[in-house]
């Protein structure tokens, strides 16, 4: 009896630890705001229609509750509205288009403009988080240690937010009182409008500089969170059972500092990439989902758009580099057959520290050696200085590669000014070295926003041709110039009896070259959306973009370095219709020639269709089918050797997510790609860039490329899972004709390149 009362209490003990934050709080957050301490909130009734952006006093109330603690900051929602046009749908974290009512907060804890992490839970309790940078761009790879809960009464909801101070590096401020700037916010389905206490919406360019501020005490927090992990992974296509255990440390050493370490981390995949057929010379570049990764890594996000990011942490754990030349023939051989798709890591760090006027941090990695290679070593390097409307940063990286003898050095220095609440200029300078090779480029944007209505913004970017950042970031290609811009202009003053809701235009205008002055073309585009009050809406978009040349297809080939292309035009067309409580569909058509940013030799017609069914509160079924064709399609093949093929590319993604309360999430997701070109031609490009006929033999071929998942996942307590992945696909390559859907389907289904169990518990002490 007594080993049972020690073993009871010894348990007690163990979850009082773990949930101390939360019972140690005097409101306990279960969406009621029945606590005595809610009478003694702070309240915020002021809010605003931001979306469409009129300004006007909403037509629904919202009433906000805001109560600090020592622990972290209590915020309370009272959602007016009427029951029958809730929507409580159940949707996975991070979700941007769920079939539900939100509520949300954003939060600048700095106070100075440059940084918000947001916070939203849906009426059913989903949850979903993101950090804003830049003003407006958002990144939702950040998963975060904060808890919200929702009821229902019959004229009202509410949510109850609990935000730990811990859950977010914060500047130093001296004084018994810290500034910090928010925005709460709220959205409803059913009439498709979203209110906000700031005059603005993420969608315009002015976002984090327009919240309004907010003192608090100024609490001091630290806290340390270890995360144990052990994951076991079955390989069927190498019949490999692989057990691996490690840990994560998160120290937050107190309000600016924090030091997460990584010991033998499991930076496996248990989230799945899109299917992408590419056969372009760039790159695709995919986002890191791996935790590790996404906690308090804002810091060092330096980016140019969607072409540069200075750092890529998936190159951390990515694919090894060989060398199997070097060996015998025998040698070589078994090196060729023992190449690994990603390297282990042996350790990694992050330390980040947020002050008055400056913030610093380190990140590094070092990667295990695998047989025929070696581990590359990781490191990489921030400052950044700010004053009032004006921030300079330096982000370095260094990488070392042993196996191909390789030093890579970056270096990067940003500037964000806003000279007003409506101008601001983004600026960014980049140099590389590697070995004996140097290259530069830089990238300046300005956005104004000329008034309520109507906004711009110009940029230019140039890229020299010995430029590379790819070994510890992301290029989308060097050897670049490029400018070009947008103006947008949005009308929401419509009558009342009329069925738009908002109206916006876009203008769009660029042109580029490489460095040598070889012309890409220049290109202008105009698209056109109306949402309407049934929350359905129409999007037209066209493009018109001048001949030119295409310097990247033939990969540098001296004696053909570029291909010359004629002009280029399309339209699309796009239905959404309307979000109605049990499901919603969409329709596209497009024809065009190339794209505003590519050229194209044929016409291309693409239709897609999709629908998704919310037929139960926590389950949603969709299904995607995709069906392009294009004649001409251009390929590279070697050299200045291309084909023209007859494209045709079949895409259908299906999907079915399950939750069981909000701690239980099934989810099962299949792409399927069919790819064929057939009836190809031989064409020998000049070095004048036109394009002969040849008589050389090119082949036709098929692609089938599968994703399939099936993943369950237990929340044991925010950031500690269970999960459960089988997960199984491939790419096949065929040189056929083979035009049946079904049959390129099933290709990598029988002959699949992976074909893997995955069991994983990481926990949180």
């Amino acid at each position: 009896m007594t080993s049972r009362k020690a073993l009871f209490r010894s348990i007690s003990l163990f979850f009082l630890l773990v949930f101390s934050n939360f019972l140690f709080s005097k409101i306990l957050v279960d969406g009621k705001l029945d606590e005595q301490e809610w009478k003694a909130a702070q309240q915020i009734n002021k809010f605003y229609q931001v979306f469409p952006f009129t300004l006007e006093e909403p037509e629904q109330k919202t009433t906000v509750l805001v109560y600090e603690t020592e622990n972290g900051l209590f915020v309370g929602y009272i959602n007016y509205q009427p029951k029958k046009t809730m929507r409580t749908q159940l949707h996975e974290r991070d979700a941007d288009n769920a079939n539900a009512d939100k509520v949300g907060i954003s939060v600048d804890f700095d106070g100075d403009s440059l940084m918000a992490y947001s916070f939203t839970v849906s009426l059913g309790g989903s949850l979903w988080d993101a950090v804003y940078s830049n003003e407006n761009e958002k990144k939702k790879d950040w998963d975060a240690d904060w808890i919200a809960k929702t009821s229902i009464s019959d004229d009202a909801w509410y949510a109850e937010f609990f935000i730990p101070w811990t859950v977010a590096p914060m500047k130093i401020q001296a004084g018994d009182k810290r500034k910090i700037r928010i925005s709460f916010w709220r959205s409803s389905l059913e009439i498709s409008k979203a209110f906000a206490s700031i005059k603005s919406n993420p969608m315009r360019s002015r976002f984090i500089s327009t919240f309004n501020d907010l003192q608090i005490a100024n609490y001091d927090s630290s806290n340390l969170d270890f995360f144990p992990y052990v994951t076991i992974s079955d390989e069927k296509t190498t019949n490999e059972l692989d057990t691996k255990v490690g840990a994560e440390i998160f120290w937050k050493i107190d309000s600016g500092s924090q030091m997460n370490l990584a010991f033998n981390p499991d930076f496996g995949q248990v989230e799945s990439d899109d299917v992408v057929i590419n056969f372009s010379a760039m790159e695709t570049f995919y986002e890191d989902k791996r935790p590790f990764f996404s906690e308090n890594q804002s810091m060092f996000d330096v980016d140019g758009y969607r072409f540069i990011y200075v750092i890529n942490t998936r190159r951390i754990g990515g694919t090894p580099d060989y060398n199997c030349s070097q060996y015998s023939k025998e040698l070589e051989a078994i090196c060729e057959e023992n190449k690994q798709g990603n390297n282990d890591i042996d350790a990694a760090f992050r330390y980040t520290k947020i002050g008055q006027n400056y913030d610093v941090g380190f990140l590094g990695a070092v990667e295990s050696d695998e047989n025929f290679s070696e581990g590359k070593d990781f490191l990489g390097v921030r400052y950044r200085v700010k004053k009032d409307g004006l921030s300079l940063g330096y982000l370095g990286t260094f990488v070392k590669n042993s196996i191909m003898d390789r030093e890579a050095k970056v270096t990067s220095l940003d500037i964000d000014y806003r000279s007003s609440d409506d101008f601001r200029i983004y600026g960014l300078l980049l140099n590389s070295i590697i070995e004996d090779q140097k290259g530069n480029g830089f990238r300046i944007s300005l956005r104004k926003q000329l008034n309520q209505d109507l906004s711009t913004g110009f940029g230019i970017l140039y890229l020299d041709e010995d430029l590379n950042l790819n070994d510890m970031g992301y290029l989308f290609r060097n050897d670049w110039i490029m400018f070009g811009g947008r103006t947008m202009l949005q009308q929401t003053a419509f009558e009342e009896s009329s069925p738009n809701l908002i109206r916006t235009y876009r203008l769009g205008y660029g042109c580029s070259s490489n460095t040598s002055g070889d012309k890409e073309g220049c290109y202008t585009s105009l698209d056109f959306t109306n949402q309407f009050k049934d929350t359905s809406r129409v999007m037209a978009d066209i493009f018109f973009s001048t001949s030119g040349k295409d310097n990247m297809i033939t990969r540098g080939y001296e004696l053909a370095p570029f291909i010359k292309l004629p002009q280029n035009y399309g339209i699309e067309l796009m239905y959404h219709g309307p979000k109605k409580k049990y499901w919603q569909w969409n329709l596209a058509i497009e024809r065009a020639k190339g794209s505003s940013r590519s050229g194209g030799l044929g016409w291309r017609n693409k239709y897609f269709s999709s629908i998704k069914l919310f037929p139960l509160q926590n389950l949603t079924l969709k299904l995607d089918y995709a069906h392009e064709k294009e004649k001409d399609w251009l390929n590279w093949i070697q050299e200045n050797l291309l084909g023209s093929y007859e494209r045709a590319q079949k895409e259908t993604n299906i999907s079915m997510t399950y939750f069981k309360g909000n701690k239980h999430e099934l989810r099962v997701k299949a792409q399927m790609v069919a790819f064929t070109a057939k009836e190809p031609q031989a064409y020998l490009a000049s070095i004048e860039g036109n394009l002969n006929q040849s008589s050389m033999n090119v082949d036709p071929f098929s692609l089938g490329q599968l994703a399939f998942q099936i993943r369950y996942r237990y929340e044991f307590m925010p950031l500690a899972y269970f999960y459960a992945v089988y997960t199984r696909g491939g790419k096949i390559y065929e040189t056929d004709e083979e035009d049946d859907l079904t049959t390129l389907y099933k290709r990598p289904w029988r002959d699949p390149t992976k074909d893997n169990l995955t069991i994983k518990v990481r926990y949180r002490f």
